[in-house]
C-alpha cells in the first residue's frame, strides 16, 4: 500500500465541527452536524453509511463545493478554495459524464483546455493517464465504444489530468457489475499507489469500503455525524481474493454491527 506519511505532517483534510444546514419548502435539513475528521497526506479513507448521512455533501464541502453553515476546513494545509483554485482537488462522480463526440484522450484533456494551460513537464500526459489505469491502445475510441468500466477509467484519468493531490470519490463503481466493480477496485489501489494520491472515497458496500480503505469513516443519519472511525489493518497488496480471509470477514462483520445502529 501507499506509504503513510509522518504523524506529525500536516493533514491532507481536517473538518472541525463542520455542520450544514439546508433550508427546503419543508423547512431547515441539516445534513451534517458536527462532523470531525483529519486525513493524512496519502491516505486512502472510504465514507459508509445509510442513504441521507450526508456522504456526498461531505464531499462537497471538501470540495469547496458547499459552505458549512459551521465549523472549518481545511484542504491541504489551507482554506479549501485555494486548494479549489489551484486545481488541487480531482472529483470522479458515480456517471463518467464523458462528452460523446470526443475521444477517451480529448476527454482526458478537457480540464487542461478550460484550465489553458497543457500537461506540466515531469507530469503524466493524458496518453499516460490512460495507460495508467489500463486503457493503452483505446486513446481514440469514443465513449459509445467502451464498456461502462472502461469510461470510468476515463473519468479517473480525467480527474488525475492536473495532478491532483486530493482525489474526491462520489460511488464511482456503483452502478456497475460485481465482476468490473472488483476489478477497478483492484486497479485503484494500483494507482493510488503509483500516483500517492490521498483519497476520500463514499460507496454504499461495506465490502468495498473495507477492501479499498485504510480507515472507514461511519455515519450515522439524520443528520449525518460521526459513528466511528474503523482503522483497516489489512495486509498489503490487497487482492480480491482477500475478502474470503479471517481478517476481512471479522472486519465487515464489525462494520456491519456499526451500521446496524446508525
Amino acid at each position: 500500500m501507499a506509504p503513510t506519511a509522518a504523524g506529525d505532517a500536516t493533514p491532507a483534510i481536517t473538518l472541525d465541527r463542520i455542520t450544514v444546514r439546508f433550508t427546503t419548502e419543508r423547512g431547515t435539513v441539516t445534513a451534517l452536524d458536527g462532523v470531525d475528521l483529519s486525513v493524512q497526506p496519502g491516505g486512502f479513507v472510504t465514507l459508509l453509511g445509510p442513504s441521507g448521512c450526508g456522504k456526498s455533501t461531505l464531499l462537497r464541502v471538501v470540495a469547496d463545493l458547499i459552505a458549512p453553515s459551521s465549523g472549518s476546513v481545511r484542504v491541504l494545509g489551507g482554506d479549501a478554495s485555494v486548494a479549489r483554485e489551484r486545481r488541487d482537488i480531482g472529483f470522479v462522480f458515480q456517471d463518467a459524464a464523458l462528452l460523446p463526440w470526443r475521444t477517451a484522450q480529448q476527454n482526458v484533456e478537457l480540464p487542461l483546455e478550460v484550465g489553458g494551460g497543457r500537461a506540466q513537464p515531469g507530469k503524466r500526459s493524458p496518453r499516460e493517464l490512460l495507460e495508467l489505469v489500463g486503457l493503452a491502445g483505446w486513446e481514440n475510441a469514443y465513449p459509445h465504444e467502451l464498456s461502462g468500466g472502461m469510461r470510468q477509467r476515463v473519468s479517473i484519468a480525467r480527474a488525475l489530468v492536473n495532478d491532483p493531490k486530493l482525489l474526491l470519490m462520489d460511488e464511482p463503481f456503483g452502478a456497475l457489475d460485481e465482476i468490473t466493480r472488483d476489478r477497478l477496485n483492484e486497479e485503484l489501489l494500483r494507482v493510488w499507489e503509483e500516483t500517492g494520491t490521498t483519497i476520500l472515497f463514499v460507496t454504499h458496500s461495506i465490502y468495498e469500503a473495507a477492501f479499498l480503505g485504510q480507515e472507514v469513516l461511519l455515519l450515522a443519519a439524520r443528520p449525518g455525524r460521526v459513528r466511528e472511525l474503523v482503522p483497516v489493518d489489512l495486509p498489503a497488496p490487497r487482492q480480491i481474493a482477500m475478502r474470503e480471509t479471517r481478517a476481512f470477514v471479522e472486519l465487515v462483520a464489525h462494520l456491519r454491527r456499526v451500521l446496524e445502529t446508525c
